[in-house]
């Protein structure tokens, strides 16, 4: 049997996956991690209430709640409504995650994401990354043929601002592109949540580098997925855990 991962390490990625904002997502997603939680055995599928709200005794589940949800969880109303936990046979406060959430653990959100790369360093990983989420059921998109013109800039930022995800995949030459440093940007600029992955043996340090600040602080301060040596099984490993990003656990 697969040891279950320690609480705060689960929590700890499960709090790095961005909330979606429209409600119906938002009350699959609790659901989904509800039972994610059951799964990983942090707590039991039976969820003990009084009138509507947690008891104060089920301490990783009031954890969870309180870090990733800070007080805006869909209610456990909507929960019943949408089937995802069921009233406990024996007629108390206790609600039971049902076979309904679990199923969701076998789905992905159709999350869109704009790959972000530098053609001359990583198309190879790119493409990679391009294909295993198309196979995880995401909705990834890698620009293959960009022909800088007249209008290149305007269509580029018109394609990101309809993406909610950046992943920008960074190696020792990619905050040297200008396109790279725009991409960012304009993600930045349009709300999009950045996933930067540094991979070729890429660390950044921010002396090295003059770049614009807002990216300077992503660079610094957002959780960085690493290919820690250059192996298919290092990068294997990085995609993995970019698929947790989005609730997959291949």
């Amino acid at each position: 049997m697969t040891e279950s991962v320690p609480f705060a390490s689960w929590l700890e990625r499960v709090c790095q996956r961005p909330l979606p904002s429209n409600p119906i997502v938002r009350v699959r997603t609790l659901a989904k991690e509800l039972a994610e939680g059951a799964a990983e055995n942090h707590w039991r599928i039976y969820l003990y209430t009084f009138r509507g709200e947690l008891t104060a005794d089920q301490e990783e589940l009031t954890a969870y709640l309180e870090k990733r949800w800070s007080g805006s969880a869909p209610g456990f109303d909507l929960l019943l409504t949408n089937q995802y936990v069921t009233p406990y046979s024996d007629g108390s406060d206790t609600l039971v995650i049902t076979r309904q959430a679990f199923d969701l653990l076998e789905t992905a959100e159709p999350a869109n994401i704009f790959i972000s790369y530098k053609r001359s360093e990583s198309s190879a990983f790119a493409l990679l990354v391009l294909a295993r989420l198309k196979q995880a059921g995401l909705e990834p998109f890698l620009d293959l043929a960009l022909v800088p013109g007249e209008d290149w800039e305007k269509a580029l930022r018109e394609r990101i601002q309809q993406y909610q995800y950046l992943v920008a995949l960074i190696g020792p030459e990619t905050l040297r592109s200008e396109v790279c440093l725009k991409e960012i940007t304009w993600a930045l600029e349009s709300g999009l949540c950045i996933i930067p992955v540094w991979h070729n043996g890429f660390t950044y340090r921010p002396l090295e580098w003059s770049i614009p600040p807002e990216i300077d602080a992503v660079l610094q301060n957002t959780h960085t997925i690493r290919v820690l040596e250059e192996s298919a099984l290092a990068y294997n490993n990085a995609i993995v855990e970019l698929l947790n990003r989005f609730g997959l656990t291949p």
